[in-house]
């Protein structure tokens, strides 16, 4: 592909890059209607990028030829102001094995699905079961005219569980999942995840509304991770960061000193998903101090935003597939673990709640928040009371920064998929357990 890159130059390119990315992926899912295979193939292909008269021309074909390179010069349009961060050349090739991966039919895999399916259904009245399994064989691999020659090789799996139930007027949903980089998940114990759906179900079927306003909370590693990704890390996108409210408060204090909230392109932890080595612009990726001691520090940037905003590149930039344009997007952002134990903690509450897991939610560039809690706990004197249900949370971002007065030793990982732009990447969410002051909690007025 080198010749591509040449061509480009010759015809006047200041910068060209290709991405080859190349997915081999399988789908299954399970409901109570059908069992289907959703996806069972390759997906392969190059984008071709080009910098021309400070302008960025764009192509991307499953194969590429001497008149891909003229189409994508010919089609490059803008404001002629373009600037990036440029790299020394570089030859690389990183790949992650999975530990346990064992070779088994679409047969095989299905009837553990269903197996899987059919324990949720075995104790309790539910409905609408769907167990999903997917793994992707993932080949990454960036040149540039720089002379970077990157390859990243790995392969991910997961598996996922929703259902709903109801009791007399009551109804109840919940979903659970399991994701990795580093093994494959049916080759693991997967009763855990269908006894944490139930216990979610029975808990929101029997559980008590809250009472509505401000109380004092502790937030388990699964909703800080949600916090942090969803309410700090979008804020910290350097390409959305610009005209929020994060970006604003640069080298300003807003929380205490115990507060890093961090991006980190490799984790090792089970959930850490977001696993990027070096971005699909070729930058080697490293850990993003978003928030160091409590001070807002650092933006996550591309190639372009490094050289706009002056700061060293993150390797943050990343596309779905080879038909996407590289976007700004998180990896794996969390809270970092503190000193205390979570028993520790939960001791410090005479009345508030422990909020275990969230449910879909939203935020905004202007710092506000809004989540569904599916699991949570009333807490009375440091202990655990009865479960929680029609449960959210709300807020702005940098109050509830301010608010952190505990954080945990204890630490956990947990795998999820961000949207933007019409694009999906697997991410990584997590943190300790930290107890916020005051935190609006939905319930009963």
């Amino acid at each position: 592909m080198w010749e591509f890159l040449k061509k480009a130059q010759e015809i006047g390119a200041s910068f060209a890059d290709i991405r080859f990315k190349k997915n081999r992926n399988l789908l299954l899912v399970s409901t109570e209607e059908r069992d289907q295979v959703r996806s069972n193939g390759v997906d392969q292909g190059y984008s071709l990028r080009v910098l021309y008269n400070k302008n960025w021309g764009y192509l991307s074909s499953p194969s590429l030829s001497t008149e891909d390179v003229k189409r994508a010069i010919s089609s490059s349009f803008g404001d002629e102001r373009t600037n990036i961060v440029y790299l020394p050349s570089k030859k690389d090739t990183v790949e992650l094995k999975p530990k346990n991966y064992v070779e088994r039919s679409v047969e095989e895999k299905m009837k553990v699905l269903k197996s899987l399916r059919e324990q949720v259904t075995s104790s309790m009245k539910v409905s609408n079961v769907s167990v999903s399994y997917n793994e992707s064989w993932i080949e990454n691999w960036y040149l540039s005219s720089e002379g970077r020659d990157i390859k990243v090789k790995y392969f991910m799996s997961g598996l996922s569980i929703s259902a709903g139930a109801h009791e007399a007027d009551r109804r109840a949903s919940a979903y659970v999942s399991k994701f990795s980089v580093t093994s494959s998940v049916l080759e693991e114990d997967l009763n855990s995840l269908v006894s944490t759906l139930k216990r979610r179900l029975e808990n929101q079927l029997k559980g008590v509304v809250p009472d509505g306003g401000e109380h004092t909370v502790v937030l388990a590693p699964d909703v800080v991770g949600v916090f942090s990704h969803e309410a700090v890390g979008h804020l910290a996108e350097a390409d959305l960061a610009t005209s929020g409210v994060l970006f604003k408060n640069r080298g300003k204090r807003i929380a205490p000193e115990n507060v890093n909230v961090v991006d980190s392109p490799v984790v090792s932890l089970e959930g850490g998903i977001g696993y990027v080595p070096y971005d699909d612009e070729g930058v080697e990726g490293r850990k993003v101090e978003i928030i160091k001691g409590g001070i807002v520090r650092e933006m996550l940037t591309d190639r372009y935003y490094s050289a706009y905003l002056g700061q060293r590149p993150t390797g943050n930039a990343r596309a779905e597939d080879y038909r996407s344009p590289v976007l700004i997007r998180m990896r794996n952002t969390f809270i970092e673990p503190g000193e205390m134990s979570k028993d520790e903690i939960l001791q410090e509450v005479k009345e508030g709640y422990f909020l275990v897991s969230t449910l879909g939610g939203e935020t905004s560039p202007e710092g506000t928040f809004q989540f569904g809690i599916q699991e949570g706990y009333r807490v009375e004197n440091g202990e655990l009371k009865e479960p929680l249900r029609n449960t959210g949370i709300s807020g702005y971002t940098m109050e509830t920064l301010s608010r952190i007065r505990r954080i945990s030793k204890n630490f956990e990982m947990w795998p999820g998929f961000c949207g933007k732009g019409g694009q999906s990447v697997p991410v990584g969410t997590g943190g300790p357990y930290v107890l916020v002051e005051k935190m609006k909690v939905g319930g009963n007025a």
